[in-house]
């Protein structure tokens, strides 16, 4: 079927999302669809939605939000008469296929639509393995991520959806996910309570073992650390000073910590230039001491 020929204007009035779009990927920014529909304004629309019988959308759900937000009351659309069911395997395939070409997504919503995939694949497939259904997945989704990396992911959708999220913000890394699914059930739901909880996120894996607790270093450690990473890379960092020109402190003003900085590098230079002439004098009067011995035992 030629579906560029089958594309009808719709009234937007009519159009509803699919069912699990949120289930798979997290909502446009105000920004993404306003500039989206600064391109519409100006362009036109160039490509058409794809709809269900029922005028549910499977393509094109930016585009509708955009389309919206100009005032249209209608936009062109080809009616998928080849997918009558919106929540079917391949309607569902096809919202997945269509957003991971439009969308940048993050790992865990990556995650989400390779279940979605490898389930639908699993099902129909009669005499291939998981194996090569996983491969071909891999080669389809077109992320750079082998099939393996895509299965340690998909582990990750064990966690409950707002733990997940913390992965996704950030909050919790792959790795401290992962140590948190090989807990026993009834630790993990006791820690999974106390994210949910407290604010510090680092507090409450320490606490219960899952990272390492911080160890505190004595001031002649870190001065040995700072020593030791300025005689790596202070040529570097001098040759390379207005690459530094757009740093930000979280939290704090970079002037401010440098011009500390500053001064507390000008005395602990000023105590170790006064403590080597005072190791040089010691030298010097120690030699003094010895030389008229030396005389008075040549002079025997």
């Amino acid at each position: 079927m030629d579906l560029k020929l089958a594309a009808d204007e719709v009234q937007l009035g009519l159009l509803r999302d699919h069912p699990r779009q949120s289930e798979f990927f997290a909502p446009a920014t105000h920004a993404d669809i306003e500039e989206l529909a600064d391109d519409l304004s100006r362009r036109g629309q160039q490509e058409p939605i794809h709809i269900c019988p029922d005028d549910t959308i499977i393509r094109g759900h930016r585009r509708v939000a955009a389309a919206r937000l100009l005032g249209w009351t209608s936009i062109k659309a080809v009616i998928r008469w080849d997918l009558p069911d919106p929540c079917s395997g391949a309607a569902v395939a096809e919202l997945i296929t269509d957003n991971l070409v439009r969308q940048q997504l993050d790992d865990l919503a990556l995650a989400r639509c390779y279940h979605e995939l490898k389930r639908t694949a699993v099902r129909a497939a009669t005499q291939t393995s998981s194996g090569d259904i996983r491969d071909r997945l891999a080669a389809r989704l077109r992320t750079g991520k082998s099939g393996r990396s895509l299965d340690r992911l998909e582990r990750l959708l064990k966690l409950p959806r707002d733990i997940q999220d913390m992965i996704s913000t950030n909050r919790l890394n792959k790795f401290q996910a992962e140590k948190l699914l090989q807990l026993p059930t009834a630790k993990r739901d006791t820690v999974i309570s106390a994210l949910r909880s407290e604010e510090s996120v680092l507090d409450v894996l320490r606490r219960y073992n899952i990272i390492k607790p911080v160890t505190s270093k004595s001031v002649a450690e870190m001065g040995e650390e700072l020593l030791r990473y300025f005689h790596t890379n202070l040529k570097v960092l001098s040759r390379n000073i207005k690459a530094l020109d757009r740093l930000q402190l979280r939290g704090g003003d970079v002037v401010q910590l440098l011009d500390e900085s500053t001064k507390f590098m000008d005395t602990w230079a000023n105590r170790k230039r006064v403590l080597h002439q005072q190791a040089k004098e010691s030298i010097m009067s120690d030699s003094a001491a010895q030389r008229p011995d030396k005389l008075s035992n040549a002079a025997r």
